[in-house]
């Protein structure tokens, strides 16, 4: 009858010397690690998850009355060249809708035939993104 050999009784080869390998090249401790490491099998998911997540919102629609003063101000606003809080809409790059962006700066140019104001800072808004338009309180 076989004995049987305790799985935890490594004496015998224990003390051998280490044989490297003929066939293979020696695996660095990062390469070797990285065999250890966390599988992945649902790469993106959690990004993906991240993104649903986040939420857009649909572009509101302006009556005649509002674009009238819109335009009013953005004519009186150029003029003056003053910083303005602007209010406008960003399409989203990935998904349906958007937001609204607020940022105060002055009007650098309006482009009628693109129907795009230039901000100051170089961006530039289309004239159907712009929701408001308002002088900045200079007390704040």
């Amino acid at each position: 009858m076989a004995t049987i050999k305790n799985i935890h009784d490594y004496g015998d080869i224990i003390n051998l010397p280490y044989k490297k390998s003929k066939k293979y090249k020696h695996m660095s401790q990062k390469d070797r690690a990285a065999q250890f490491a966390p599988f992945a099998a649902l790469t993106g998911h959690k990004q993906l998850i991240h993104e649903t997540q986040r939420i857009t919102e649909e572009k509101r629609e302006i009556d005649e009355n509002k674009q009238q003063i819109l335009n009013q101000k953005l004519n009186y606003f150029i003029e003056t060249k003053e910083k303005v809080k602007i209010t406008y809409f960003k399409k989203d790059a990935r998904k349906a809708g958007g937001s609204y962006q607020t940022m105060i700066q002055s009007i650098k140019k309006l482009d009628m035939n693109n129907k795009i104001i230039t901000l100051q800072n170089k961006q530039i808004i289309n004239l159907s993104d712009i929701y408001e338009i308002e002088a900045i309180d200079h007390n704040d």
